[in-house]
C-alpha cells in the first residue's frame, strides 16, 4: 500500500510539473507577442522561431515567415537569414529567389560568410533577374547604416522603385494615343454649295467654327500624346541602359563571391577551430540569445539541434544544404563549449 501511494504521489508531481511548464510556455509566448506588436525585433525573431519549431505553440510556417520578415525589416540579422531561407525554399511563403538573393547579399556585405555559397548557387540554378531599382534600395539601405547623409538617397531610391511599377500605365497611355491618332479626320464642309439666304451663311459660319474647334482640339491632343510618348521612350531607353549596367555589376559581384567562397573553403580546411564570426553565426542559427550563451550546456544545445532537425531535414521541408549548415553550426558550438567549460 505504501509503494502504491508513493507511485501515485510521484505521478501527480510529474503532472503538476508538466502543467507548470505548459503554463509558463504559454505565458512566455504571450509576452513575446506583446513585445513583437511593439516592434521589438528580438521578440519578433523569437516568436518566428517558436512558430517554425512548434516550441510552446502550434507550428505555423506562414506565421513564422511573417514574424521573420518583421524582425528583418527592423534589422535583425538572424531573422533576415531565416526569412531569406523561407523565400528561397517557399517555406510558409511563395518562393522568390530574386528577393532571397537580395537578403543574402545584405548579410554577405554585413560579414556573414555562410551566405556566399547560397548566393552563388541561386545564380547558378535559377535565372535571377533583379531590377535596378531593387538593387539601389538595398545598397542605399546599407549605406545609410554607415552615414545619415544617405537617408535622402534611400528615400529617392524607394520612390524610383515605386515609379518603376508604373511603366504599365505609360504603356496604356501609348495605346490610348494610337487609338486617338488613328481616328478618321472630320470631313470638310463643301465650299461649292450655293448661297441662297442669310440663314445659309449663318449655318456655314457655325459649321466652320465647329470644324476649327475640332482641328484645334485634335492638334492639342496630338501634341500632348506626342510629348507623353517621347517621355515614355526616353524613360525606357534610360531604364535599359541602367539595367545593362546593373547586369554588369551583378556579373562582377558573382565572380567576387565565387572567389570569396573558395577562400572561405580553404580557410575552413586549414583549421578546425571556429572563428568568432563563425561561432556567432552558429549561435544565431540556433536562436540562442546573448544572455543564454554564457550558461549553455551541451544538453541544451543537443535538444535545440533535435528541434531544428525536424525543420531543416530533407525528409521534412528542408534540404541537404540546410542540414549541412546546421551540422556545422552544431559542431562549432559543441567544440566551443568543450574548450571553454573543459568538457571531455
Amino acid at each position: 500500500m505504501k509503494i502504491n501511494l508513493a507511485t501515485a504521489c510521484s505521478k501527480l508531481l510529474f503532472v503538476f510539473i508538466a502543467l507548470l511548464l505548459s503554463f509558463s510556455s504559454l505565458a512566455s509566448i504571450a509576452q513575446l507577442e506583446q513585445q513583437a506588436q511593439l516592434n521589438n525585433a528580438e521578440a519578433q525573431y523569437r516568436l518566428g522561431l517558436a512558430f517554425e519549431t512548434g516550441e510552446g505553440v502550434r507550428r505555423d510556417l506562414s506565421l513564422a515567415a511573417y514574424w521573420y520578415q518583421q524582425a528583418s525589416e527592423n534589422g535583425h540579422r538572424a531573422a533576415t537569414y531565416n526569412y531569406a531561407q523561407a523565400l528561397e525554399y517557399g517555406r510558409g511563403i511563395k518562393s522568390n529567389h530574386a528577393k532571397a538573393v537580395l537578403l543574402y547579399t545584405k548579410l554577405a556585405v554585413e560579414g556573414d560568410p555562410s551566405t556566399y555559397g547560397k548566393i552563388a548557387r541561386l545564380y547558378r540554378d535559377f535565372k535571377i533577374d533583379i531590377a535596378n531599382e531593387d538593387q539601389a534600395v538595398l545598397w542605399y539601405d546599407l549605406a545609410r547604416t554607415q552615414s545619415a547623409e544617405f537617408d535622402a538617397e534611400y528615400a529617392l531610391a524607394l520612390k524610383k522603385q515605386f515609379d518603376a511599377h508604373q511603366l504599365k500605365q505609360i504603356e496604356a497611355l501609348k495605346q490610348q494615343e494610337q487609338s486617338v491618332t488613328s481616328a478618321p479626320t472630320p470631313a470638310k464642309t463643301p465650299s461649292s454649295l450655293p448661297v441662297r439666304t442669310a440663314t445659309n451663311w449663318s449655318l456655314h459660319g457655325i459649321y466652320l467654327a465647329l470644324l476649327l474647334c475640332s482641328i484645334l482640339t485634335a492638334l492639342f491632343l496630338f501634341k500632348r500624346f506626342s510629348s507623353a510618348n517621347r517621355l515614355a521612350d526616353s524613360s525606357m531607353k534610360e531604364m535599359k541602359i541602367r539595367l545593362a549596367q546593373q547586369q554588369d555589376q551583378i556579373t562582377k559581384f558573382k565572380i567576387q563571391l565565387k572567389s570569396a567562397a573558395s577562400f572561405q573553403k580553404k580557410a575552413a580546411s586549414t583549421t578546425s577551430k571556429p572563428t568568432p564570426t563563425v561561432l556567432n553565426d552558429a549561435y544565431l542559427r540556433f536562436g540562442f540569445t546573448a544572455g543564454q550563451i554564457n550558461n549553455l550546456t551541451p544538453k541544451q544545445v543537443k535538444a535545440r539541434y533535435k528541434q531544428l532537425c525536424r525543420v531543416y531535414h530533407p525528409d521534412a521541408q528542408g534540404s541537404d544544404e540546410e542540414m549541412r549548415q546546421l551540422n556545422l553550426a552544431f559542431k562549432s558550438i559543441i567544440e566551443h563549449l568543450k574548450a571553454t567549460q573543459k568538457i571531455h
